[in-house]
């Protein structure tokens, strides 16, 4: 398994916490850690980005634990809640692989991800070969 499983893990926990809060307990979270770091392969700093998915999948379990309105999707509750700061694991997780091991895949979850953190794009326009042309020089 890779990053991209594991920030599609951390949508997953997310998406459990806005839209069935009642599930996230403590058993829960450490059972979601587990299947996390083992899509990571016990990396540190993996490890610390899957940490902070669970301290803000606790807080939006305990906001919507309380009834709220309808959410258009799931994502505006993250949204609502946290803001960009909610997506930081998401990106910190592709973007120490991209690091290691960049590859087409990972550029693109990285432009993504990172649009959704900082509300800019990164490598706006270029392709991931582009990209690495440049690097090789």
């Amino acid at each position: 398994m890779s990053a991209l499983d594991a920030a599609d893990l951390v949508d997953g926990l997310y998406r459990r916490a806005i839209l069935s809060p009642g599930e996230i307990d403590d058993a829960a979270l450490a059972e979601w850690m587990e299947e996390a770091l083992e899509a990571v392969g016990h990396d540190r700093v993996q490890g610390r980005a899957l940490r902070a998915a669970v301290r803000v999948a606790r807080k939006l379990s305990t906001y919507y634990s309380v009834p709220r309105a309808t959410l258009p999707d799931w994502r505006n509750g993250v949204d609502e809640v946290l803001g960009a700061r909610g997506w930081e694991p998401q990106l910190d997780l592709v973007r120490h692989e991209f690091a290691a091991a960049p590859g087409p895949d990972l550029f693109e979850a990285v432009k993504e991800r990172h649009r959704a953190v900082h509300f800019t794009e990164w490598m706006e326009g270029i392709a991931f070969e582009t990209w690495k042309a440049s690097r090789n020089r």
